[in-house]
């Protein structure tokens, strides 16, 4: 019996640790010259199996922008964007709040509207 359950403990495909991608779209701004422009972004998540943040991409078709962050385990959070175009550590940053939601800047100059922190 132990050798059975061996067999097939090595033939059979072993479930991802990581759980399925987590879409949703939210509010996400733009910053220039002192104004705000709106858009609705639509935002990808994947996450470890214990539940903290493995990737976020987010798209803004308006901005023709694309933002794409991972956790790196040396670098810590590191952030791409279609704009800059190459890789950089970036730490979330309170935006500020208007009683029933909460603004993040998921990269300079770019708010999202009750993204997670995590």
């Amino acid at each position: 019996m132990k050798k059975l359950i061996l067999l097939a403990a090595i033939f059979l495909p072993i479930p991802s640790l990581a759980g399925p991608p987590f879409k949703y779209q939210t509010n996400c701004y733009i910053e220039s010259s002192g104004e705000l422009y709106s858009d609705v972004c639509t935002v990808v998540e994947t996450r470890q199996s214990g539940g903290a943040l493995k990737t976020r991409n987010i798209y803004s078709n308006r901005f023709s922008l694309t933002i794409k962050s991972r956790f790196d385990k040396v670098k810590g959070f590191v952030t791409w964007d279609s704009h800059n175009k190459y890789e950089y550590k970036w730490d979330y940053k309170i935006g500020g709040s208007n009683g029933q939601s909460a603004f993040t800047y998921v990269m300079p100059g770019v708010l999202l509207e009750n993204v997670s922190w995590d």
